[in-house]
């Protein structure tokens, strides 16, 4: 057994020294040392954490303080607000609760000091109790026009909601009655114009809400007399622009929301608003942020631009920010970001850059923004960009991590059976088809040839179960260098290499076996000679297409087989990277045309033999029988192999779509 097992032992030694021209060795950190870059200090002992061990629900440290303060609180806190509960539905957990007012009779439900007056098909208000009313919900009826007959005999309201009322016209003087009420719902409406001075001067409005209306442009004063405002939302609107004389009179508002609109341009949208905490332009037509957009706003705390169509980041655009905790650039264009654009944001704790089309952000963009905790990008690789955040997203990519290029332990299990049975089986078959002799030379060439192109994935498989142990640990150190690696490119090379020689040569042998029961009488089997060039001509076609990419070309770019950790063409996680078409016609064209042929070639010769069966009934049906069983494993063995993988790699390109 020893001996037996020598020659793999050697080829695995030599495979190690092979990957370790490429990755140099590092020394472990001390627990005497400070923490290097990267890792970060245990609360309470000199314990040293990796940044890929933080928050990756795994105790690390002896307290277990790796795993606290997780949650980006920031984030978590702008989306519960933004997505928060219907007025109504915010007394649903208060259970049974007695009406405040005796002998209350009315259309509408009463539940302590609320009154639910939704969807009656009213179109006024009908009586009701004039004093200690907390809410009053009138969504659902037909109002179309807000005016002072049919709603100026209010009575003092806290917080009135007129949601989905169909409303589109808003007169003069409507509110002239709501004097105490302080929080206003008038979204999923039809508005398309609001007056100047809609709102009275004595009025103490602080959340106004104006969602999902068909508002296009803000009059200047319409916001005038609401000095008290501290919540605005006008998101989903159409608005094109947005005046900074506009929101000049709302000196106190703290949250704006203009997501959702069809801002194009920011240039002089806000005045001087000391007060402003949270602002959300998210999901508008936004192209640039100009130089000094937010100067206005000193007080800023959460900024929210995602889902735009943002293409570089510009010095100067987040001046005076320096309050910012958090700052959302996710789902944009954005491929450039130069150097000092960050270098305001000095608190910034959360930063979003998921996304966007960089995929190398300069190591000293964000070194300004040292009291950064949470960061988030496309792919685990860029987290070498932020060493010195606690928190960087994603850790992974589902085969490699920031720790190991193949992560999860029963992923690595499998690489090695894998390797070793495609190895070993396909070395013995080789030997026996050498060594046994062969009635059928021409099948016996084929069987030899399909099994070399199966052991070269067998090679594939080792070399990177062997590169996963030399960068055990700390993989991310070296992550750029092994995928810009000649080990990597032969890797990418031996695994195309073998796909399509194998489509190609069980093509091959399909096409023979279809001939020669078809057509028994009308064809000569070929030569060995014969059959040895069409191989040869198989071979070099595989090579010239697992070559072209490694040629240089400026189609194919330097990241055609290292644009992931398995050095795989498939191009899943990045599918319209450089050369996404070459690689879709390998995958799905080349594979799906060879499944089918096969598919195809073997239903017919099954009908064949049937249909020329000349051998008693019984004998007929077992050998019907034996042949349907041998085609429907050689055709299931061939989907297996296939079908997921033209199904993941068409699935990658639709949902990128």
């Amino acid at each position: 057994m020893v001996r037996e097992n020598m020659p793999t032992m050697n080829l695995l030694t030599i495979l190690l020294h092979l990957l370790a021209t490429v990755c140099p060795s590092t020394s472990s950190i001390s627990d005497s040392e400070i923490c290097d870059e990267g890792h970060f200090k245990c609360n309470g002992s000199s314990v040293c954490v990796p940044q890929r061990q933080n928050c990756d629900a795994k105790f690390d440290c002896p307290d277990g303080s790796d795993e606290w303060n997780c949650a980006d609180l920031p984030g978590a806190t702008f989306w519960d607000h933004l997505f928060r509960k219907r007025p109504a539905a915010e007394r649903d957990d208060q259970g049974h609760v007695d009406c405040a007012w005796r002998n209350f009779k009315s259309i509408c439900a009463c539940k302590g000091n609320d009154i639910f007056c939704q969807y009656k098909n009213i179109s006024r208000v009908p009586a009701l109790p004039s004093r200690n009313l907390m809410l009053l919900d009138l969504s659902g009826n037909p109002f179309t026009t807000l005016s002072e007959s049919n709603l100026g005999k209010l009575p003092e309201v806290n917080t009135l909601v007129l949601q989905h009322c169909s409303i589109n016209r808003i007169e003069k003087g409507t509110f002239d009655g709501l004097a105490s009420t302080s929080t206003l719902y008038l979204s999923h409406n039809e508005i398309g114009e609001l007056k100047e001075k809609l709102f009275p001067p004595q009025n103490k409005l602080k959340i106004l809400v104006l969602s999902s209306n068909r508002l296009k442009t803000l009059p200047v004063n319409v916001f005038l007399n609401l000095a008290q405002l501290n919540e605005l939302d006008l998101r989903s609107n159409s608005l094109t622009e947005v005046n900074a004389l506009s929101l000049q009179p709302l000196v106190n508002l703290r949250t704006l929301y203009l997501n959702g609109n069809q801002l194009t341009t920011i240039k002089g949208s806000f005045p001087c608003l000391e007060n402003m905490a949270t602002l959300s332009l998210a999901n508008n037509k936004l192209r640039d942020i100009p130089v000094n957009a937010f100067v206005n706003l000193p007080g800023l705390m959460y900024l929210f631009l995602s889902g735009n169509r943002l293409i570089k980041l510009r010095t100067g655009s987040f001046n005076n920010l320096d309050h910012l905790l958090a700052l959302n650039l996710n789902e944009n264009a954005i491929d450039e970001i130069e150097i000092e654009a960050f270098s305001p944001l000095v608190n910034l704790t959360s930063l979003d850059l998921k996304g966007n089309k960089f995929r190398k952000p300069d190591r000293t963009v964000l070194k300004s923004l040292g009291k950064l905790e949470y960061v988030y990008f496309d792919e685990f690789a860029m987290c070498l960009a932020a060493r010195w955040v606690r928190v960087c997203e994603p850790k992974g990519d589902g085969i490699s991590s920031l720790q190991h290029l193949l992560d999860n332990p029963i992923l690595r299990a499998s690489v090695w059976m894998m390797a070793v049975c495609a190895c070993t089986g396909n070395i013995l078959v080789l030997l026996g088809r050498l060594l046994a002799r062969e009635s059928n030379a021409v099948h016996s060439l084929y069987i030899r040839n399909l099994a070399l192109s199966d052991l070269l994935m067998g090679l594939y498989l080792i070399l990177i179960a062997a590169a996963d142990i030399v960068y055990r640990g700390r993989y991310i150190d070296y992550e750029e260098i092994w995928r810009h690696s000649v080990t990597c490119n032969l890797c990418g090379f031996l695994s195309t290499l073998s796909c399509e020689s194998s489509a190609l040569i069980l093509s091959l042998v399909t096409w023979d076996r279809f001939v020669s029961v078809t057509q028994p009488l009308a064809r000569r089997q070929p030569s060995p000679r014969r059959a040895t060039l069409h191989l040869v001509a198989l071979w070099l076609a595989s090579g010239i297409v697992a070559a072209l990419p490694l040629t240089g070309a400026s189609y194919f770019g330097n990241e055609f087989y290292g644009s992931n950790g398995v050095c795989l063409s498939l191009h899943i996680h990045d599918p319209f990277a450089k050369g996404w078409e070459y690689s879709a016609v390998m995958f799905i064209l080349v594979n799906t045309v060879a499944l089918v042929f096969i598919i195809y070639a073997y239903v017919r010769m099954l009908r064949e033999i049937k249909i020329s069966s000349v051998a008693l009934r019984s004998t007929q049906e077992s050998q019907e029988r034996a042949v349907a069983q041998r085609f429907g494993v050689i055709v299931a063995t061939d989907c297996l192999c296939w079908v997921p993988i033209i199904a993941v790699k068409l699935v990658a390109l639709t949902a990128q779509r």
